[in-house]
């Protein structure tokens, strides 16, 4: 685990003999490739359901499946297909869709980064004071202004600006650390 209760890395191996290892995986990671494989089938339920029967069949058939690549990469492909098989099972789509569809490289490291990224981000906010918190959630996450966030708390507009400028803060220096610990991961490879 990482400085910021996010699972590093973890091998196939682990996956497969450390129950809790699964479950750390399946926590991090289900949000993110719930909100990728909505962008492909625009039907939030529809999207849960793919990634947790994705999770269901991998930890079932954890001892027969072979996984050359990193387990996130796999699971990206994997639900990524599984979107497509739901577009064409449903009928959403007209026309033939291929069996599987490749991905470009490109596109899964991107969403990969990204995921990454907002995970950090997420841990981070999550680690701020409990009134810092709530004012960095209402105030940047809702897009509510200090006038009304202020009003709802019942504290001064001073107070929410004040409490956003220290969150800032905190997340600058927290995440310009866990680049800087990425870089060194990076170059100790």
């Amino acid at each position: 685990m990482s400085q910021y209760n996010q699972p590093s890395e973890c091998s196939w191996v682990q996956l497969q003999h450390d129950a809790g290892a699964f479950e750390a995986f399946f926590r991090s990671r289900a949000p993110g490739l719930c909100a990728y494989v909505y962008k492909i089938v625009k039907d939030k339920p529809a999207a849960e359901d793919i990634v947790q029967d994705f999770f269901s069949r991998l930890w079932q058939k954890r001892a027969e499946i072979i996984i050359t690549g990193t387990p996130d990469s796999y699971a990206y492909r994997a639900v990524h297909n599984a979107a497509l098989n739901f577009l064409r099972d449903n009928k959403v789509v007209t026309g033939e869709i291929p069996e599987v569809v490749e991905m470009e490289d490109s596109v899964l490291e991107q969403e990969l980064i990204h995921q990454r990224r907002v995970a950090q981000l997420q841990a981070v906010i999550a680690r701020l004071p409990e009134q810092c918190r709530i004012i960095v959630e209402k105030v940047c996450l809702e897009r509510r202004k200090y006038k009304d966030v202020a009003e709802e708390l019942g504290i001064s507009v001073f107070t929410v600006r004040n409490q956003v400028g220290k969150a800032y803060e905190i997340l600058r220096n927290n995440i310009f650390l866990e680049l800087i610990c990425l870089l060194l991961a990076g170059l100790l490879k």
